[in-house]
């Protein structure tokens, strides 16, 4: 079944219509979180500058405008103006702080710029120029924001027990999709059809409506340096986020008895591997009598430097312990305790008994279900459900 053209164009116009409504309505809801964060100020400037965009689209409804190359190409030039802000707003969600406010309203102006020299001299270089300009940023991101997701998950997984609203993913994913699809839209420009114009409206509005849903609701974690140690700060859409026993510095020693202290503080003088082994041997101890003893892993948002403080040492001997005695991250390590938790909670239960997986994955220090069945699934191989379902027929 084949589409004529006059229906093409007639749902391309419509689509038209809806992406432009679809961003001012973005851009109405996300003026009163504009102040909250750098990132959130910078969404609400991208989603600003794309409603202008295509709000402008409306002069084209005028023929004269329709078939007018040039007036095209002056529209072309200014559709990728929103380009630096788009950049800046992904960086800034992985990595705070990489492009200041300064840097990105000289991009901007730089790409601006095309816009009046095309006007005084209407060459296809300077459309060329422009959008040569806009795929080096656009480069330049996805090949940054690839490298900052990596450290940044690394960092999120030997920090943080949990990752629901931290975890970075959806903005790599997002960048891709967005300055994949631009792409291929810009070299098509010439040669734009009707269909290809829903295409790009559609998918316009699905990533972005990820982009906004996600973005309200994810917690950026600012990393910064504090002499030769990388700390972590949390805070929800810039907002800080209360922790308990936030008086204590994560850098600080906590110890309990002399023999130990030895240890620890012989660290900074640059230990033998006797030492470090002893070192690390005592914080495994500790460690492993703090989980089965106290269960703190019960905690939903355990972070390695509440763990550290609670075994008397620092995270960042916490952190070596982990990764090169123990060979784990502090998420995994931790949520194994939970999965085994969960495991222990449905053994327990008789064949009459009601078991909801929700409740079973919040005892067990989970924050939702869906990072509850992932994490079973990948230490236990089966899905919580089907382990259930086996456990009960065993006991048949």
């Amino acid at each position: 079944m084949t589409v004529d053209i006059n229906t093409q164009e007639a749902l391309a116009h419509y689509t038209r219509g809806a992406v432009t409504l679809f961003y001012v309505f973005w851009s109405i809801i996300l003026r009163k979180y504009n102040k909250r964060s750098q990132m959130m100020e910078l969404l609400y400037l991208t989603s600003v500058l794309i409603s202008i965009c295509y709000v402008k689209d409306v002069l084209f409804t005028i023929d004269s405008f329709t078939h007018s190359d040039y007036l095209n190409s002056i529209s072309g030039i200014t559709d990728i103006v929103y380009v630096p802000a788009i950049a800046a707003f992904f960086l800034e969600v992985v990595r705070p702080g990489t492009v200041t406010k300064w840097q990105m309203f000289t991009a901007i102006a730089l790409q601006a710029c095309f816009i009046p020299i095309y006007i005084l001299w209407p060459s296809e270089k300077v459309v060329l120029m422009a959008s040569l300009v806009a795929y080096s940023i656009s480069a330049t991101t996805v090949v940054f924001m690839t490298l900052f997701v990596t450290r940044y998950r690394k960092m999120m997984f030997d920090t943080y027990s949990y990752t629901d609203n931290i975890d970075v993913k959806w903005v790599l994913f997002s960048c891709y999709a967005y300055f994949g699809t631009l792409v291929l839209y810009s070299l098509s420009f010439k040669n734009t059809t009707w269909f290809s114009e829903i295409v790009f409206n559609i998918t316009g509005i699905i990533i972005w409506s990820v982009v906004f849903r996600l973005a309200q609701r994810h917690r950026v974690l600012k990393m910064f340096r504090v002499g030769k140690e990388n700390k972590a700060e949390e805070s929800i859409c810039g907002m800080p986020v209360e922790k308990e026993n936030d008086n204590v510095d994560d850098n600080e020693d906590y110890v309990a008895d002399s023999n130990e202290e030895d240890i620890m503080e012989h660290e900074t003088e640059g230990p033998h591997e006797d030492t470090k082994r002893d070192r690390d041997r005592i914080i495994a101890l500790r460690l492993q009598l703090m989980m089965e003893q106290q269960k703190i892993y019960l905690l939903p948002k355990l972070t390695i430097g509440e763990l550290a403080q609670k075994i008397g040492t620092n995270k960042t001997y916490l952190s070596i312990c982990l990764n090169n005695s123990l060979h784990i991250s502090f998420h995994d390590y931790v949520n194994k305790f939970r999965i085994n938790e969960a495991c222990a909670i449905m053994d327990s239960l008789t064949i009459d008994s009601k078991h909801n997986m929700a409740e079973i994955s919040v005892a067990c220090g989970f924050n939702s279900i869906s990072s509850f069945n992932r994490h079973f699934l990948k230490f236990k191989g089966v899905s919580p459900r089907d382990y259930l379902v086996e456990k009960c027929k065993q006991a048949l």
